[in-house]
């Protein structure tokens, strides 16, 4: 009986329709997408695992692959390296080799377009044996380098039941995308894939109901045995403008064809796509413009690095950024928020994902005047004061007031050296500048410029006394301030 059954039971879509009139399901080609709202999932991995939970629970069998051609990563979730019935998934491969073989022109382009837009058998089944028969798969694996993608049909010229994997199909539709010869025309046609196939079933179920501008091959049918147990339906393509290959097959029972397994598929998809979209990779920080700041914050920083869209904060520490500028999707511009001295990590939170805690920023406290020593000198300048305070790092100038110092020599973090410059009579501030701040005016950090001392004049009516031995003039002494000759 099973040798008979063999013999005589048709492909394609005859085969289909006879299997539906054999369980009386004859009136449920037409797939029907329910309006139930859309998962929402955080990163790639709760959107994946999201995604296969929901075929799981609905007792459908559903293998799902993802490739990132920007990054040449793949993910899978569920049966992703089972094999399911390619039915007309198959026909992406089949315009493969037709171009390869230089036959993508004239009426031959034209009924081409049409298998994959409309997805129409009568034409597939035309040119399966001149690309190759079932041996096309196998041509497809040695061409593309893809050994995992599948098997040949087990019975001659049912291209439906070519077998696929999930993790195959995304790595095949990666490398025919960097294929110049193949990649532009095929993914043209899957651009254009109309709502309705040839025969009528609507396509829309699966990525193109849980986004837009998707470039989509579907397949469906009763392909995966010889028994016709079993309903097989694809859907697969490129979404986030072609970034990343999706392949989401699924099998149900042959009572399921249809509206349901259809549904499902969408269902699927919009939990793969939340938002419309597979979630980005997880910011990555690879460089920062500044890796140190103030505490007061308010630097500007620019950070460079992948995956930074949909962002939401940028967190120092504990702290979030004051500002967050968006130049691209590898480029921020931010100021830095006030924070407590010490080392932070710095991440990026996106709708996708947080970054590491590897980008570290270092905040550091404005410097401080405790004490000077001498706290005077003359106004002529040139008295040499060491300065005390705190956190003399990274020091660009000292000053007296609003005269710069002459000279200065940081020793230490407490510690610094200072030549006074040219003033007048009266008590300056003397300021610290460093990269993080300036020194507040305290009374610990005023010095006091003093007036030259004049020479009395000789008094009247008294001559020098003749005779007397003039002394040689003797050397400046150092003042009792302890003016030193600068360094």
């Amino acid at each position: 009986m099973r040798a008979l059954l063999l013999l005589s039971w048709p492909h394609g879509r005859a085969r289909v329709a006879l299997a539906l009139a054999l369980l009386g399901l004859a009136g449920s080609t037409v797939v029907a997408v329910s309006t139930a709202p859309r998962a929402r999932a955080e990163d790639r991995t709760s959107a994946l695992r999201s995604a296969a939970a929901y075929g799981a629970k609905n007792s459908y069998k559903i293998g799902i692959a993802v490739y990132d051609t920007k990054r040449h990563k793949v993910y899978g979730s569920g049966s992703y390296r089972s094999t399911f019935a390619s039915e007309s998934v198959v026909k992406a491969m089949i315009a493969t080799r037709l171009i390869r073989q230089g036959r993508m022109h004239g009426s031959t382009a034209q009924r081409a377009y049409k298998m994959i837009t409309q997805s129409d058998d009568g034409i597939a089944s035309a040119f399966y044996g001149s690309v190759g028969g079932d041996s096309l798969i196998n041509w497809v694996k040695r061409t593309y380098h893809v050994p995992d993608l599948g098997s040949p049909p087990h019975r001659a010229n049912w291209w439906g039941n070519t077998h696929i994997t999930a993790i195959g199909l995304v790595k095949f539709y990666a490398k025919v995308k960097r294929d110049e010869k193949v990649g532009p025309w095929l993914l043209n046609a899957m651009h254009h894939a109309h709502e309705y196939g040839s025969d009528g079933t609507y396509q829309f179920f699966g990525l193109p109901s849980a986004t837009t501008h998707a470039a989509v091959k579907q397949g469906w049918g009763i392909d995966y045995d010889d028994w016709g147990r079993s309903a097989d339906f694809n859907t697969t393509g490129f979404v986030n403008g072609d970034r990343y290959a999706v392949a989401i097959l699924a099998r149900g029972p042959a009572r399921t064809y249809g509206r349901a397994i259809g549904n499902a598929l969408t269902q699927t998809a919009r939990r793969l796509l939340p938002g419309g979209r597979f979630p980005d990779a997880n910011p990555v920080i690879q460089h920062m413009t500044h890796r140190s700041g103030t505490t007061l914050g308010g630097q500007r920083i620019n950070v460079r690095g992948t995956d930074f869209t949909g962002v939401r904060a940028v967190y120092f520490g504990s702290a979030r950024a004051t500002t967050v500028q968006s130049i691209s999707a590898g480029e921020l511009s931010l100021t830095a928020p006030a924070h407590a001295a010490g080392e932070v990590s710095v991440r990026v939170l996106t709708t996708h994902g947080i970054s590491s805690i590897r980008s570290k920023y270092q905040y550091v406290r404005p410097p401080t005047v405790t004490a000077l020593s001498p706290a005077s000198g003359p106004v002529a300048g040139g008295t040499t004061v060491m300065v005390t305070g705190t956190d003399f790092t990274h020091v660009l100038s000292m000053w007296f007031g609003n005269r710069r110092a002459s000279s200065f020599r940081v020793l230490s973090s407490t510690r610094a050296v200072a030549v006074a410059p040219p003033g007048t009579a009266g008590s300056v501030p003397v300021g610290v500048h460093t990269w993080y701040g300036n020194a507040p005016a305290v009374a610990g950090n005023q010095f006091t410029y003093t007036a030259s001392s004049t020479t009395s004049a000789p008094q009247p009516n008294q001559p020098a006394q003749p005779n007397q031995p003039v002394e040689p003039a003797q050397p400046a002494q150092p003042s009792p301030s302890g003016t030193v000759t600068p360094d």
